[in-house]
């Protein structure tokens, strides 16, 4: 009996120790534990794959609104959706009838206008009719003349004409309605070229000169893999009050084996070769740059030993956008190994296991 209470008073003093023990090397584990594994990639320069996009709108070089000069009832509508169309086609009448009896009365009363006036021509000679009288009948003959002219003009205005070639985009009425003067019946598009319009924003602007060896695509998600060639058409001189853009219109030749159509989006694709190569540009994943209250910055791993480094914080400056990733201009050198993922979990100065290598 009493050997049990001895030894049990042994166990009851050991215990602490035990479990102090236990504690100081869950302690130490957690001060020591396993250095984190990053992804690296070497920082380089990248001058051929240097680009910058921007969404656009493909639109007809020729659009026009037709629309009769008159009122009236619809009588033909000769054109459909699709059309092709020449210059001088009829492609739509109204019902001519009131004008066709106006121009026959208009062309009465000029014609005995007329007769009047030749008839005071050869007797004034004779002193039969005075000289202010034959202009008078001169008078008459000019306004009937023009009134019967414009008789014509009215009839001929019945009849809408295609003023260029191209193609009915749109018929925005239905035949036998009526019709006012100048409201749209068709919308005809020449699209044997086309244009892409685009807002550029001014920083771009400064450099996107016509003397530069500016290389401007186009790339359509019906098309993938093909790129087609723009050429500077145009380029507004004042920019957008709202966005503080300017509009750049670019041509673009229409393949016919394609269905590139006027309404369709875009990605324009602006390329500077010797711009690139210039600036020695350095591009970085966007998403490995952070930011804060201070600006941008980046971490970089700096190696310490085989497999492991030492993560540094470093202060950034970045520039544009492009499809080689996200300008450099301040901070980071060829060669950097810059950490691009799990970078909230990392503070400056923490050691860390390095993966292999991937250069950009």
């Amino acid at each position: 009996m009493h050997n049990r209470k001895l030894f049990r008073s042994i166990i009851l003093a050991m215990t602490p120790l035990f479990i102090s023990s236990c504690g100081g090397d869950e302690q130490s584990l957690a001060e020591n534990p396993e250095p984190r594994l990053v992804r690296t990639l070497i920082v380089g320069t990248d001058n051929s794959t240097a680009w910058q996009e921007f969404p656009g709108k493909v639109e007809a070089l020729k659009m026009a609104e037709l629309s009769f000069r008159t009122s009236g009832e619809l009588s033909t509508l000769m054109a459909r959706e699709g059309d092709e169309i020449q210059k001088g086609d009829v492609v739509a009448t109204l019902d001519d009838r009131d004008q066709q009896i106006r121009l026959r009365a208009r062309e009465k009363e000029f014609e005995q206008a007329n007769d009047d006036y030749q008839r005071g021509l050869s007797l004034i000679d004779s002193g039969s009719i005075s000289r202010s009288d034959l202009q008078k009948l001169e008078a008459s003959a000019s306004t009937a003349k023009s009134n019967f002219e414009a008789a014509q003009r009215d009839l001929d205005g019945t009849r809408l004409i295609a003023p260029f070639h191209g193609w009915i985009a749109m018929r925005h009425v239905e035949n036998f309605e009526e019709v006012s003067a100048m409201e749209r019946i068709y919308t005809l598009q020449d699209i044997s070229t086309l244009t892409v319009k685009v807002d550029i924003p001014e920083s771009i602007m400064i450099r996107a000169r016509r003397e530069a060896d500016l290389k401007v695509t186009a790339l359509f998600d019906a098309f993938p893999g093909r790129a087609f060639p723009l050429t500077l058409n145009e380029v507004a001189t004042r920019a957008s009050a709202d966005t503080n853009t300017f509009e750049v219109t670019f041509a673009l030749e229409n393949f016919g084996d394609l269905n590139i159509l006027p309404g369709m989006s875009a990605a324009v694709r602006l390329q500077s070769p010797s711009m690139a190569a210039a600036q020695d540009n350095l591009f970085a994943p966007p998403a490995a740059i952070l930011s804060d209250g201070q600006g941008p910055y980046a971490f970089i791993a700096v190696a310490s030993s085989e497999g492991l480094a030492n993560v540094e914080l470093r202060r950034v400056s970045v520039g544009a956008l492009t499809g080689a990733g996200l300008q450099i201009t301040a901070g980071l050198s060829p060669g950097d190994l810059l950490i691009t993922a799990g970078m909230s979990k990392l503070q400056n100065g923490m050691q860390v296991r390095v993966q292999r290598e991937i250069s950009e």
